[in-house]
This record gives C-alpha cells, structure tokens and sequence, in this order.
C-alpha cells in the first residue's frame, strides 16, 4: 500500500529529525522532581487519583506542560500517568546544550498523556511537534498522534483514521544553511557531465 509505504518514511524521518545530531532531551530531566500548580485540585487517596484544573502546569526540570485539566493516577507499583487536556495542551522541553545552540522541542494537542514509566508522552488530536534552535524553528511535524520519547527525543507520527482510511502525516524540514547549499550546488554544476552531439530531442 501507498499509504503504508509513506507512513513509514515519515516515521523515519520523524525518528531522524528530532534525534538527529545531538538526540538526547535535558538529561537532567528526569531525575528531578514533578510540580503540578493549578487553581483546583480534587483527590481521592484511596483511588490514588487527583484531579486538577484551572491555569495547569506541570515542571520537571526544563520540562513544562501548560492545559487546562489534569488527572494524575498512580499504579500500584507507585509510576504516575498524567492526562493534560487542553486548547491546546502546550509542551516544551530543552535539549542537552550543543555549544552555541539554545535547542527545545515543542509540541501541541487537545490530549496529552505522560506516562512516567515509559519516559513518553503521547499527544492526540490535532497533535504538532516543533524543534527550534535559538528561537527559531527549524523542523516540524504533525499528525493526529504523536508519541515523544523523553529519554531520547524520538517522536512517532501517526495519522487520522476517517472511513476506514488514515490521513496523511505532514512534516516540514528547514533548509540547510544557505553558504552549505550553495557550495553543494555550484560543486555539483561544475561536475555535471556535458551532453554530446545533437542537441536535439528525439522524437
């Protein structure tokens, strides 16, 4: 299938775009603690759940996610799964520093589920994932579920299932630097072999 084909080199090049160069997130990250504020909270202990609303925010080191409601579950061995809705839900992580770039992904959905045990998140609907260096944007991608590593910055891309049929996954990839681009393109003139004879089409 066509569909098939193109849905697995965008997964590709998703996997190579964020973990390309440098492919770890702040590796700090996840040794430090998870700060939830919010205006409203509702727990229940015994379920081991809490509910939380208004203005959210979640911080674990560089790691900030932005929504409305959150709903925070503890499994029995004691990992957190946090789901953040949203309009959007906003998220952004610094990468480990490269010297002289200030690296962050970014991302967006009406969903986005933290599982602490996978080190993931998964984004759903109307999902995007951005990579920026010195405040600029460099790659993006989206689709309508995106799962993002935390440890390494890989990110899976998938697309809407409408009628039994999937969606195309969309990713823009920035130019090269303007200076390699053009030494590559006048290298590759000067070395273009010259036609011979005829110059006419045949017919």
């Amino acid at each position: 299938m066509i569909f098939g084909k193109t849905l697995a080199l965008s997964t590709l090049l998703c996997s190579a775009l964020f973990a390309a160069q440098t492919a770890w997130a702040e590796s700090a990250d996840r040794t430090k603690p998870i700060e939830i504020n919010a205006q409203n909270f509702a727990g229940d202990e015994v379920a081991q759940t809490a509910v939380y609303s208004g203005a959210v925010e979640v911080h674990q080191g560089t790691l900030e996610i932005l929504g409305d409601k959150l709903t925070l579950k503890v499994s029995p061995e004691g990992y957190r799964t946090i789901t953040v809705t949203g309009a959007p839900v906003k998220m952004r992580e610094k990468r480990d520093n490269k010297k002289g770039i200030d690296e962050w992904v970014h991302a967006s959905a009406l969903t986005a589920v933290y599982d602490e045990q996978r080190d993931r998140i998964i984004f759903t609907d109307n999902a995007k994932l951005a990579r920026s260096e010195n405040g600029l944007v460099k790659d993006s991608t989206a689709g309508n579920k995106i799962t993002y590593d935390l440890l390494t910055a890989r990110s899976r891309v998938e697309g809407e299932v409408v009628s039994g049929k999937k969606s195309r996954v969309t990713t823009v990839l920035a130019p090269r630097n303007q200076k390699d681009a053009a030494k590559t393109t006048q290298r590759r003139s000067s070395e273009a072999p010259r036609m011979q004879g005829s110059s006419r089409l045949a017919e």
